[in-house]
This record gives C-alpha cells, sequence and structure tokens, in this order.
C-alpha cells in the first residue's frame, strides 16, 4: 500500500539529516522534493574555551538535538579533551538524540515522555530536585525555555551555544514547486522561518497548503506565522510525523 501516491511533499531539512524522512515519504509512495532552507556551523566562542576547560565540575549534560550532539563533540575535540568526565551525567531532550549520544558512547540518563524542552526541564527538575551544576548545549537559536525553568526552580546552570543555525535566503528554487506542492515538512523553528522569509512574496497561497511538523515548538512557530493548516504527532519523531500525514491524506483525499 502506498497511501501518499502521488503526493508531493517538500522536504526542508539540511541534506546530511533528509534521508530518513525522505525515506519514509518515498516508502510511502509520495515525491518527495528536498530543498534545504537551513545549514548548521561551529559556533565560534573564546567562551566555550573556558567553559569547557571546566567540564569536570559539571554534574549534568543537556542535549537538546543530535546537533547539539554532533557540535558539542566537535567542540571537545577542538579544546584537546578526549575523555568524558565518568561522573558527569547525560540528559537528552529524545529518542533521536539518545541514539546519537550513545553512536559516540555517551551513556544517558535521563529523558523525558514528551520530547520538547518543556517537558524535559520540567520532569528533570521533578526527577532530580538538587542535580547539582547543569552545563546545557545549544544552538544560537534555541529557544529559552529550559534556561527560564531552571532560573525559576533555582537550578545551577551555564548555558554553551556549539552551532549556529543558518537560514538560507535563495528562493529561485523553490518558488518553481509552490503551486504544485500537497504538503509541506517542517522539523524546526528554524525551517519555518527560513521558508516564509523565502516565499513572502506569495503568502496567502503558501499559507493554505498544510504543513506537518516535528512536534509542538515547531508547529507554534507555523501557527504563529500565519499557517492555516498546522499538524504534529503525540511522539516528536519523523515517522509518526509522516503516518500523521498518510492519516490525514486517507481522510481528506
Amino acid at each position: 500500500m502506498r497511501p501518499l501516491k502521488g503526493k508531493k511533499v517538500l522536504v526542508t531539512r539540511p541534506l546530511s539529516q533528509a534521508g530518513a524522512l525522505i525515506n519514509q515519504l518515498e516508502r510511502a509512495g509520495a515525491h518527495s522534493v528536498h530543498i534545504p532552507l537551513i545549514d548548521f556551523q561551529l559556533h565560534e566562542s573564546k567562551e566555550n574555551v573556558r567553559i569547557l576547560s571546566k567540564l569536570h565540575d559539571y554534574n549534568w549534560v543537556f542535549f537538546t538535538s543530535s546537533n547539539g550532539v554532533k557540535f558539542f563533540l566537535k567542540w571537545l575535540d577542538r579544546c584537546g579533551i578526549i575523555n568524558f568526565p565518568e561522573h558527569c551525567k547525560i540528559a537528552v531532550v529524545g529518542t533521536k538524540t539518545k541514539e546519537a549520544a550513545e553512536k559516540k558512547g555517551l551513556k544517558v540518563n535521563f529523558y523525558p515522555s514528551t520530547y520538547d524542552g518543556d517537558h524535559m526541564a520540567k520532569e528533570f527538575v521533578t526527577a532530580d530536585s538538587a542535580p547539582g551544576k547543569v552545563l546545557y548545549v545549544r544552538g544560537n537559536l534555541s529557544r529559552d525555555t529550559i534556561s527560564d525553568i531552571f532560573v525559576k526552580k533555582g537550578i545551577l546552570f551555564q548555558s554553551i551555544t556549539v552551532y549556529d543555525t543558518l537560514l538560507l535566503k535563495e528562493s529561485e528554487t523553490v518558488t518553481p514547486h509552490l503551486s504544485s506542492l500537497d504538503a509541506l515538512t517542517f522539523t524546526s523553528p528554524s525551517t519555518v522561518q527560513a521558508f516564509t522569509n523565502i516565499t513572502k512574496e506569495c503568502k496567502e497561497s503558501v499559507l493554505e497548503i498544510p504543513c506537518f511538523c516535528i512536534g509542538s515548538t515547531t508547529a507554534e512557530k507555523a501557527a504563529e506565522l500565519g499557517f492555516e493548516k498546522v499538524y504534529f504527532p503525540s511522539i516528536f519523531i519523523v515517522e509518526e510525523m509522516v503516518q500523521q500525514m498518510v492519516d490525514y491524506f486517507l481522510k481528506e483525499g
């Protein structure tokens, strides 16, 4: 059964992360149009050198994305830190970030029941009200949800920005496809923002296209920017997002 046969779906993820989503869509029969709208690069900062020189002082390291894991380890390599402190525990936002950490030999000690920063921070504080010092690994466009909860709960923490999200601005590759797209996929608020930036000349028609988001944070951004049909799964992973798309088109045609 190929329930998405004949459907043209935009994939906005960077090339390095789009494979799983494209495979899921094409397995369901969709024609995927892959146009990366964001990219990532190592965040340059002398402050990171100072923070990581005291990595052994932290009791927990918080990761909210697989990019956080990837670029954090690049920073460790740059600083000549070979071994991750044995006493330091690791918290991750969800299963994909957990897989990324474990592939690099890091043991994950905590992840939340719902894969977003709000649930991560609140459940973490409930599970351990005195966790010691926390290192919160983030990107330059990460929301302040976790930081705000830590401040409110009196958690001692340090933020470290390890990567930058770059919004790509070229619209020539996107606009020819807009009139024939049946669905959009967004896997971060940054992809939503980048898409609306480059399609502002045809905003009204674009906002009518159904968009399927990886989670509630991305969906909130889509709704905020005016998308009329916004959907996200109860479990924030690519497989569930594609299944929700299948369910939508089986119902709507």
